[in-house]
């Protein structure tokens, strides 16, 4: 456990390295947080409500969004698809470590980052623009979302896992392509720019069946109040099924690709 440990700090101290990488990335996210914000705030600006929602349940809703895609979304494990396609994987199967732990280690290590940098920029947009803060009403309900927030990280981690595992078949650009085709589809699907239950209800019946909806979506709900005791239920069974089947397929996926791995580029 220490070696994990020793990589967290290290990866921790390499990304304070690179701090302009640090602030454009920031920017993009309030960038992106604000195109999303002021396209809300032109919905409502002709209705009071929209698909059960009012304003300042969409504006609960984006800024839970914008703290989930720090901590689910934002990780370090795109270089995995880098390592193997450039050979650097080499570096790693002779050391006595597992590849999974080395990069949850350093996931985790990003991501503390990014809670502690979206937290003073949540902080300044909720100034600069008087948006309305939302609490939970219980602490119960702030440690159910602390938990699946948590999980739903992890989710992600092996869904990252399992798409960057496909470069040890298919190398060139360094995995990117195919990795990009899973960002948009993840965050479309996800409800990174709106809340899933605002499609008819036979898709969202639909959509509450497949992972990407336990990556934002299901946690920001759960955080806002607007879940039974039975959907929340359902929806912790289905995610933990679902981690459980990325969780196995990644193994399955990697232990082919190593068998057919080439080193090259080394």
């Amino acid at each position: 456990m220490r070696k994990y440990w020793a990589i967290f700090k290290i990866s921790w101290q390499n990304t304070l390295v690179y701090r302009f990488n640090i602030l454009m990335w920031r920017i993009r996210m309030m960038v992106a947080f604000l195109g999303i914000y002021f396209f809300w705030g032109a919905v409502f600006s002709q209705q009071v409500q929209f698909a059960g929602y009012s304003r300042p349940d969409m504006i609960g809703y984006l800024l839970i969004v914008f703290f989930l895609q720090y901590l689910v979304i934002g990780n370090d494990s795109f270089n995995i698809a880098m390592e193997i396609a450039n050979g650097d994987l080499n570096n790693y199967l002779l050391k006595p470590l597992s590849y999974f732990s080395n990069w949850s280690a350093r996931d985790w290590a990003l991501k503390l980052l990014n809670l502690i940098l979206c937290f003073a920029e949540a902080t300044v947009l909720i100034i600069v623009f008087k948006l309305p803060v939302f609490t939970p009403n219980s602490l119960g309900t702030v440690f159910l979302f602390t938990a699946v927030a948590v999980l739903a990280a992890y989710l992600y981690f092996f869904f990252s896992f399992l798409f960057s595992s496909f470069s040890f078949w298919y190398p060139e650009h360094d995995g990117w392509p195919l990795r990009f085709l899973m960002l948009m589809f993840l965050e479309f699907f996800a409800g990174t720019a709106f809340p899933l239950d605002i499609f008819p209800q036979p898709i969202t019946a639909v959509l509450k069946w497949l992972p990407t909806s336990y990556l934002i979506y299901f946690p920001a709900q759960i955080y806002l109040g607007r879940l039974g005791a039975g959907e929340i239920i359902q929806g912790l069974v289905i995610m933990l099924l679902w981690l459980g089947v990325l969780a196995w397929l990644s193994r399955v996926v990697w232990k082919k690709g190593l068998q057919i791995y080439g080193a090259y580029g080394r």
